[in-house]
């Protein structure tokens, strides 16, 4: 195919159709995290095109925090499964993908508690049990910088997973 000046093709852009990527990193700050956070969350991605702009795909993470009550010191983990879906707007830039988007997911939150003495577990260790997972909504505007055809960095802020994301990502196909 051979380029006008001044004219862009759907090869311009940086997202296609049936593009898919798989994504990488970390995140700072997390909604529903108790006490200080210990890990933060690090996440793995994926998403595929489903129509000429918009894609779906799902984010699994990890995450981990702490609480000393004086007692005992509670610990928490946070494995996070969600469904995503973006729009990607930008149309003739072959080097940035721009999207926003919106998603699902569930937090499967465990805990565990060390007891600063043997009277306290003693006293309350059959009473004390934790138990808080929770459905959430994200909602994200990112993008992805391409420094080669197949990878990129990619920055996303939100809330869910995460409310700011940094990592890298690579084009399957």
């Amino acid at each position: 195919m051979v380029a006008l000046p001044g004219v862009a093709s759907a090869q311009d852009n940086a997202w296609h159709q049936k593009d898919m990527n798989l994504s990488a990193g970390v995140g700072f700050g997390m909604y529903g995290l108790y006490g200080s956070s210990t890990l933060p969350p690090i996440f793995v991605s994926f998403e595929t095109g489903v129509a000429e702009k918009i894609t779906l795909g799902g984010i699994v993470a990890y995450s981990g925090s702490s609480d000393d009550f004086g007692y005992g010191k509670w610990k928490y983990t946070y494995i996070v499964i969600g469904a995503r879906g973006a729009y990607h707007f930008l149309e003739h830039n072959p080097k940035f993908d721009a999207y926003a988007g919106a998603g699902l997911g569930y937090d499967i939150v465990s805990a565990s508690v060390t007891w600063n003495n043997g009277a306290y577990q003693s006293l309350y260790g059959n009473f004390y049990s934790a138990s808080a997972s929770y459905f959430f909504f994200d909602v994200f505007v990112g993008g992805r910088w391409y420094f080669s055809p197949k990878w990129a960095l990619q920055g996303e802020v939100g809330y869910g997973v995460g409310f700011a994301r940094i990592g890298v990502s690579y084009k399957l196909n």
